[in-house]
């Protein structure tokens, strides 16, 4: 698929996955092709997995289903994004933040070996092989994972079922373990394909998971805290899903957010001290008294 023709199929992509109905007069003026190219389109879509939704001759995305959630978090593209889309796609060069996430969700959607000209990636590799599994419902190995909570570098046979919203992470089922967890991209060193398929499909559940990245099958609590200019700058940068659960409150602003732990938040509070006062729980207050006395130790 020529880079131009992707591109076109991503507009339209991103058209048809709000939440209005599109006329084929309209995808016309917008895409500014003919009906015949709009229609080819519209089947190249199909042929691909996508499921459209016809009323008379206006269409949409199918929303229901997993595969289209999925798609919603896809389809969302900030203004520096579609920037780079429609001014930079064919040369793309060097790295940045914006362009290896764009790339990675480009990967998901369209042919692996054209992006693969674009740029070669080791994540976009692992995106590859994980997409692959999925799709076929297999079982892979993640060799040489390093884990931060085990302190250990192993390998883990896991089912793949699903991404986090900024494919920088995904949802497996562990089988040692027997649980749904989640596994950082790049702390995989590469990815095993195996020939055995999924064994436990009806296990694959997707915890709570907080805007640090945190998941457990429930929020443990609810944390509030006020936040200096600096400290409300830099958590919507680091952490952007933040930023719904913040308010401006006389020249400060207000963090109450719920939490699946206290590992991920506390990390970003002890590194900025003097900038953010922890007003609740006791719990959160004491668990960032005891991180600070391991310093002391």
């Amino acid at each position: 698929m020529d880079q131009q023709k992707m591109l076109r199929l991503l507009r339209l992509l991103m058209l048809l996955a709000g939440k209005r109905w599109h006329s084929l007069q309209e995808m016309k003026d917008i895409m500014e092709s003919s009906e015949r190219t709009i229609y080819r389109y519209l089947e190249t879509l199909e042929t691909s997995g996508f499921i459209l939704e016809k009323n008379k001759s206006s269409y949409r995305l199918q929303k229901d289903g997993t595969a289209t959630r999925s798609l919603q978090n896809l389809m969302h593209f900030t203004e520096e994004e579609v920037l780079i889309i429609q001014e930079t796609l064919a040369l793309i060069e060097g790295t940045s933040p914006i362009k290896e996430q764009l790339i990675r969700k480009l990967n998901v959607l369209y042919d692996y070996n054209a992006l693969a000209k674009i740029q070669q990636s080791d994540e976009l590799t692992k995106i590859h092989s994980l997409s692959n599994a999925i799709r076929n419902k297999k079982q892979v190995v993640l060799k040489n994972y390093r884990s931060s909570n085990s302190d250990k570098i192993a390998n883990r046979q896991v089912e793949p079922f699903d991404y986090l919203p900024d494919y920088r992470a995904i949802w497996c089922y562990e089988l040692e373990s027997k649980r749904c967890k989640q596994f950082k991209l790049a702390r995989i060193q590469r990815i095993e394909t195996t020939e055995k398929s999924w064994e436990h499909e009806t296990e694959h559940k997707i915890d709570f998971t907080d805007a640090f990245r945190i998941a457990s099958p429930a929020p443990i609590a609810k944390v509030v805290a006020k936040l200096s200019l600096k400290a409300f700058n830099l958590l919507v940068e680091e952490y952007p899903l933040c930023a719904e659960h913040i308010k401006e409150e006389y020249g400060w602003y207000r963090l109450t957010i719920p939490v699946a732990g206290y590992r991920g938040i506390g990390r970003f509070v002890m590194s900025l001290p003097g900038e953010v006062n922890v007003l609740e729980p006791k719990a959160f207050k004491e668990f960032l008294k005891a991180e600070r006395k391991k310093f002391l130790d």
